[in-house]
């Protein structure tokens, strides 16, 4: 809400606007500092225009590392498929978050950038099901609803919700609660969508799949700088935001992923990082009869057990197991 507090120039072209957002951000972090006691907003103020900067770049976009370039306005993205107006798929009031975050206003929406071959997500991230086209105003009016039911965040997620960063930008210039933003990603948007996340997402959870960019290629078809996206979006996330990262055991997968993974953390965030190790991976969507037989079972006790003494070694203090 502070963004909104935040005065600011919408004309000029995209150069300009990048300009007029890079000042009224260091605004942004002198108000945060100072811990205003009472909202004033303004127009046109930073979230305004974060969302006029998001759709200007939906006509080439460029909010994932894909960097596809497709005017979304006139026709879907190449990887994701989505066009220009947000997809619902369900949204409801989650209990199951961790306990920091539930309960939580939970949006799930259509489409990703990602492929991984054992997704559990299947039918929104790759289109099966068609959702349901939402506008900004009907999405904020859903929000503010759910901010007084008790919810304690807006949970973005899909699918992928950077693919949709304008729409949420434009949802929340008219949202009116005071509702934290919770941003649900796996991590691989661009260094434009990462600086509009600053600011504006209270809380970045990003979903750490592999421990280096071959199993990434391989099982996720992610772009082939994994681990560097990685790096600087965790270091990012860090900087400006209440970080939570989450790290699904996959079998057969600890010591070329976890344990780096676990390592990568510790550098590039701090042993003090929120950190939710899972052992929830069942064989869904291609898996079963997909090329990698260690992806068609669960894990076993043994690497469940050897999972856990990788988090002990790695010395990671703020982490949940299982």
């Amino acid at each position: 809400m502070i963004a909104r507090m935040v005065q600011v120039e919408l004309r000029g072209d995209l150069d300009t606007l990048w300009e007029e957002h890079g000042r009224a951000l260091g605004e942004f972090w002198d108000l945060v500092e100072r811990n205003p006691r009472e909202f004033k907003p303004v127009e046109p103020n930073l979230l305004q225009l974060k969302a006029e900067i998001a759709e200007r770049i939906l006509r080439g976009c460029r909010f994932c590392e894909w960097r596809c370039g497709t005017d979304r306005t006139r026709e879907p993205g190449r990887v994701c498929r989505a066009g220009k107006d947000i997809a619902v798929s369900t949204a409801f009031i989650h209990l199951g978050e961790e306990p920091e975050i539930s309960p939580s206003y939970t949006v799930f929406t259509l489409g990703c950038n990602l492929a991984c071959i054992h997704c559990q997500n299947w039918e929104i991230s790759t289109w099966a099901e068609k959702g349901l086209i939402i506008s900004p105003s009907a999405l904020a009016k859903s929000i503010d609803r759910a901010w007084g039911m008790g919810a304690r965040n807006a949970n973005l997620v899909g699918g992928e919700p950077t693919i949709w960063l304008h729409a949420w930008l434009r949802t929340f210039t008219v949202v009116r609660e005071p509702i934290p933003v919770f941003w649900n990603s796996n991590g691989i948007y661009s260094r434009e969508a990462m600086r509009l996340l600053e600011g504006f997402a209270d809380i970045i959870k990003i979903d750490f799949k592999y421990g280096n960019d071959r199993c990434a290629m391989r099982i996720s078809r992610a772009p082939r700088n994994y681990m560097e996206i990685m790096e600087r979006n965790l270091k990012h996330a860090r900087r400006v935001s209440e970080p939570l990262i989450r790290v699904l055991v996959l079998p057969g997968h600890l010591e070329c992923c976890l344990r780096n993974i676990l390592k990568s953390i510790v550098d590039w965030t701090g042993r003090d990082t929120r950190v939710n190790v899972m052992f929830q991976y069942y064989p869904a969507h291609r898996a079963p009869e997909g090329p990698y037989p260690e992806l068609k079972r669960r894990l076993s006790w043994e690497e469940m057990e050897e999972a856990r003494k990788m988090v002990l070694e790695s010395g990671l203090q703020n982490v949940l197991i299982g």
